[in-house]
């Protein structure tokens, strides 16, 4: 569910970098990110949904990431 919204979410906000990381293989990460339940993502160093966001919202929050206007794409 959640890998699907992250592929639509790139081919509209294209310039951005996005990585899946295992917190089980990488407790290390899940530590720094504060990661309590998953899935969680991330944002620019700042944990920003955990559970799956709404496409809209996780939208919102990468477009403002890259520094676009709203409704805008890279």
């Amino acid at each position: 569910m959640v890998v699907g919204l992250i592929e639509k979410t790139k081919s509209q906000v294209p310039d951005i970098q996005v990585e899946e990381i295992d917190v089980a293989e990488n407790p290390a990460v899940g530590v720094k990110y504060r990661v309590v339940s998953t899935p969680a993502i991330a944002i620019n160093g700042k944990l920003e949904f955990t559970g799956v966001p709404r496409e809209e919202a996780l939208l919102a929050r990468l477009r403002s990431a890259a520094g676009l206007p709203k409704g805008a794409s890279a």
